[in-house]
């Protein structure tokens, strides 16, 4: 999901591998298009997104997302340095690059006169990076990739008032390529890996699942999803790193009450708690009776799902202010299994996490303070028939922003190791000098191995402490969010061996970045 978390989707939340071509867009026309849209903004509506046309029954709503961000990490891979893809093995000490994405969409609603509202919403996205190419080992974008691709193409119908009783648009039901978000995104959400020949990694816009198929019954106290989905995925574009090909089908309920009117039927910003329950079957998925996949076109991927076929998922999780004696309180927290069964994909997986936080709201600039562990399951012995180390599905920042799971900016995104043989402390500080205007925080990391027998000649858990600090910055330019972050990452002895001897592997990674996105 977008890191800064700008675009929001009218219709349920999607991508068929489409043609693609390649784009040549310079950084000046992000700040051109701003510039363009930014006065037609001002002339709607508060809650009205972009540009909206009606012809008697049909209605258009034209509307623009875009991004650009700026990196610079020193010291990469804790003083190895980090090599490219295509760069013959040559290191490189420190990066630089830039990333940017333009996203014009069209919503389209049709009013079926009683019987519902038939609705589609079609995106196409372009983004790339420039520069040495992001600060990951190796860099998968150090080739400067540039890509146009269909983001967004999906219809359905929504019940109206056919189902008065049950509430406006009770029932929503979609087809297509489009976004799929559970919960806060701890499993399910980014349905396409971002980076590789896809561009913009940190700033990821692309979000979608293929050939998909949602039911959302949008009923109070209790709503529920029924979907199947299909991970865009192509080893090409993202130079052998991306999911394996994966099919899967489930089902999520949620025990809500909404924080403003009935509106938590629909947002997950919008609900002041909720407890839920998700169950899902991987029905099909690229894997073999050991830990690589098997592609046809002979890359390797990652090991983490290679047990993915026949999977199942379960998940309990609670968030929001659940006490109202304390409405500055709140609590989030998950519980997810796996488990497979299949002859030679053995599976006991679990991860967790809690999260309390409290917001003083007595105090100035009200700061919220929050402290998250979170547990990931590894495994200590790698060479039996059954897999304990947590697959990560398909997680992302969501709606709860910087620090969600994404963890750490350094260690989320540049180490490569993940959600999984992981536990991780968290301590987030989060306050607002000008409401609605400006945000400041900082998060505090550390990083430990569930079970350092599962990375050879490791002994020692300790992987990393990290320390994030950031502002947003919601600028008088309506719709555009300025975020400026700072990061420090720092080997503990695991990570250090894990890197071996042979280079100065110690040092500390420093992390600069500013990114600006726009939303229309």
């Amino acid at each position: 999901m977008l890191y800064y978390n700008v675009t929001k989707n009218p219709v349920s939340q999607g991508t068929p591998t489409m043609h693609s071509v390649r784009l040549r867009l310079p950084f000046a026309l992000l700040a051109l298009a701003a510039t363009l849209v930014a006065p037609a903004w001002a002339e709607e509506d508060d809650d009205q997104r972009g540009v909206k046309y009606e012809i008697g029954n049909l209605s258009l709503n034209l509307m623009l997302d875009a991004a650009v961000g700026f990196y610079r990490a020193s010291n990469t891979n804790f003083g190895i340095g980090t090599t490219s893809v295509d760069a013959n093995g040559q290191r490189m000490g420190t990066r630089r690059w830039g990333e940017y994405f333009i996203k014009p969409s069209l919503g389209v609603e049709y009013d079926l006169q009683g019987a519902g509202v038939a609705y589609g919403l079609f995106s196409v996205i372009g983004a790339g990076t420039r520069g040495d190419g992001d600060a990951a080992n190796p860099s998968v974008t150090a080739g400067r990739p540039e890509r146009v691709q269909l983001e967004d193409a999906a219809i359905g119908w929504k019940s109206g008032d056919v189902f008065s009783t049950l509430g406006e648009n009770a029932l929503d039901l979609s087809v297509g390529q489009q976004s799929i978000r559970i919960g806060d995104g701890f499993m399910i959400l980014e349905g396409t890996a971002n980076g590789g020949r896809r561009g913009a990694p940190v700033l990821g816009p692309r979000t979608a699942f293929e050939q998909t198929a949602v039911a959302r019954i949008n009923t109070q106290p209790v709503r529920a999803d029924l979907f199947r989905a299909r991970a865009v995925v192509d080893q090409t574009l993202t130079r052998d790193s991306d999911n394996p090909h994966s099919e899967f089908v489930g089902a999520n309920v949620e025990w809500f009450a909404s924080s403003h009117k009935d509106h938590g039927r629909f947002e997950y910003d919008e609900r002041l708690w909720y407890a839920g329950l998700m169950a899902l079957r991987f029905t099909e998925a690229d894997s073999t009776g050991g830990r690589n996949f098997s592609f046809a076109n002979g890359g390797n991927g990652s090991a983490l799902g290679a047990n993915r076929d026949g999977l199942n998922v379960y998940s309990a999780r609670v968030g929001g202010a659940i006490l109202p004696m304390l409405p500055d309180f709140s609590l989030y927290g998950e519980y997810g299994i796996q488990r497979n069964s299949e002859s030679l994909r053995k599976v006991r997986a679990d991860a967790w996490y809690i999260e309390p936080q409290y917001t003083l709201s007595m105090l100035p600039w009200s700061p919220r303070i929050g402290y998250r562990y979170g547990r990931f399951s590894g495994d200590g012995n790698p060479n039996d028939q059954t897999d304990k180390s947590w697959d990560p599905l398909f997680p992302g920042n969501g709606p709860r922003g910087i620090g969600t799971w994404t963890q750490g900016e350094i260690y989320g995104r540049y180490t490569g190791l993940g959600n999984s043989n992981l536990e991780v402390h968290q301590i987030h500080v989060k306050a607002t000098p000008i409401e609605d205007t400006l945000r400041l925080g900082a998060i505090l990391y550390r990083f430990d191995y569930n079970e350092a027998r599962q990375t050879a000649n490791v002994t020692s858990k300790g992987i990393m402490d990290e320390v994030n600090i950031y502002a947003e910055w919601e600028t008088p330019v309506k719709g555009l969010t300025v975020v400026p972050l700072v990061g420090a990452g720092k080997p503990r002895e695991g990570l250090k061996q894990s890197l071996g001897t042979a280079d100065a592997n110690g040092r500390t990674v420093w992390l600069a970045q500013i990114a600006a996105a726009f939303s229309f």
